[in-house]
């Protein structure tokens, strides 16, 4: 009963959000990052679901080359992320997963990454893989003709995996930063 009553309370507090900020809308789905499906940080690493054990996940679908919702999505995540405390923000991770993998490669995600937030990781791999994780999330990526089509929400994922909220884009920053501290508060 206990996890039904923090998915309860979680949920009620994301619905309410801070005063003219849009709400929470719910969320279902789980989000896992398979082992030896060829995902790599943006340093190169390989990445699988341990190096996120234990911790929250903010995660957001996006490109680089992406021209608005992307840059101030991200900066939205940074100016939030700025405002928790470091020990709340060790048992996050801010993740990028990289809609346009095939021009999103680990070099183009860290130079770009170098604008936001140093805690953000990036994510990429095989094009399948990632519009695997998706569509677990109902959130699909289209590619045609050099563009992106991509979800402009964020993701608030549990250590489990499990999607607790799926947040507005134009959540503004201190709304989303009341989201975070109050999801890591538990």
């Amino acid at each position: 009963m206990r996890p039904v009553a923090r998915a309860l309370s979680l949920a009620l507090l994301l619905a309410g959000g801070a005063v003219g900020a849009p709400a929470a809308r719910p969320a279902s789905g789980s989000l896992a990052w398979p082992a030896g499906h060829g995902l790599v940080d943006q340093t190169g690493a390989v990445l699988d679901e341990a190096r996120f054990a234990g911790r929250l996940r903010l995660v957001y679908f996006g490109y680089t080359r992406c021209p608005d919702l992307c840059p101030t999505a991200l900066m939205t995540v940074t100016q939030a992320l700025d405002e928790l405390p470091p020990a709340l923000l060790a048992r996050l991770v801010p993740v990028l997963v990289a809609a346009d993998p095939e021009r999103d490669g680990p070099a183009a995600l860290a130079r770009y990454l170098d604008t936001f937030h140093p805690a953000i990781v990036a994510v990429t791999g095989p094009v399948a893989v990632i519009d695997a994780l998706a569509a677990a999330v109902a959130a699909p990526i289209r590619r045609h003709d050099g563009v992106v089509d991509h979800p402009g929400d964020l993701f608030l994922v549990g250590p489990a995996g499990d999607v607790l909220a799926r947040l507005p884009n134009g959540i503004d920053p201190d709304a989303l930063a009341a989201t975070l501290r109050a999801a890591l508060a538990r």
